[in-house]
């Protein structure tokens, strides 16, 4: 039996992996290959590269506390009109990948494993980006890490797309937010979907913040679903989670409910 783990795309909502990767390891399932998109694929390459469930719950811990800390100075900086001066900063450290979170996150990976490559990781681990030239799935498999997670999670209108063998990338959940058919493609017998998508939406086009909302609802929904039916197994741990795009203000707590609901998922026969 060849195991697949793949982990979808949600931006914030991407720290519900670590939770979820942590109940399945304890649960004895260890996948053969990793393959996310956006989020999925920064959690993904960490949990490939450690290949230990728990270590990346620490570090995913530390990134999460940094951010609130980072959170918490914005919205004072905020209240307390710093300017134009602050507001251009901000914007410069999203779009250099310094100021989110998932910033912090790759930031981390970047420092505490420079260097690495696809071929250095413990698990095989391919991660999908957008060619926007074209409209294609264009599939990292080799190469630098960091390079690749920086084109599958290159949000548009947040994060500027990344030049890349001539092409232009960026985030992979453009055109498939759940690539099960690649792991059905590779010969793996059965596949894990971690889906991250929400049936408890309500969502308005009132903010920037709403509106990329709309687009993650709404985006290929009937292709997602198609992908979703080849998987052998789908773990929905947001289900009853209505979790904004950018929201990384409750990072630890879906870490935590994402960890708690699978531990309650069936896995028999998963795990052999």
């Amino acid at each position: 039996m060849i195991k697949a783990l793949v982990l979808g795309g949600g931006g914030a909502k991407g720290f519900a992996h670590v939770g979820v990767i942590r109940a399945l390891e304890e649960k004895g399932f260890v996948p053969d290959l990793i393959i996310g998109v956006s989020a999925g694929a920064l959690v993904g390459a960490g949990y490939a590269l450690l290949s230990d469930s728990k270590r990346l719950w620490e570090i995913s811990l530390e990134i999460c506390r940094k951010g609130k800390k980072l959170l918490r100075f914005a919205n004072s900086a905020a209240r307390e009109n710093r300017g134009l001066l602050f507001n251009a900063a901000t914007c410069f450290h999203i779009n250099t990948f310094k100021a989110l979170p998932f910033g912090l996150y790759l930031n981390a990976l970047k420092k505490g494993l420079k260097g690495y490559r696809f071929s250095d990781t413990r698990i095989p681990f391919k991660c999908v980006s957008t060619i926007m030239d074209s409209g294609e799935l264009f599939v990292h498999e080799e190469g630098s890490i960091f390079e690749a997670l920086r084109a599958s999670m290159a949000i548009p209108g947040i994060i500027s797309p990344f030049s890349h063998k001539g092409f232009s990338l960026a985030d992979g959940g453009i055109v498939n937010n759940i690539p099960v058919s690649i792991a059905k493609e590779e010969g793996c017998t059965l596949v894990l979907a971690v889906d991250l998508s929400s049936n408890n939406r309500k969502v308005g086009i009132d903010t920037s913040n709403s509106i990329l909302e709309i687009i993650d609802v709404y985006k290929v929904e009937e292709f997602q679903r198609k992908e979703l039916a080849l998987a052998d197994v789908v773990i929905s741990p947001l289900n009853k989670r209505n979790i904004g795009l950018l929201d990384f203000s409750s990072c630890i707590e879906l870490m935590n409910e994402s960890y708690e609901e699978t531990l309650k998922f069936d896995l028999i026969g998963a795990s052999q």
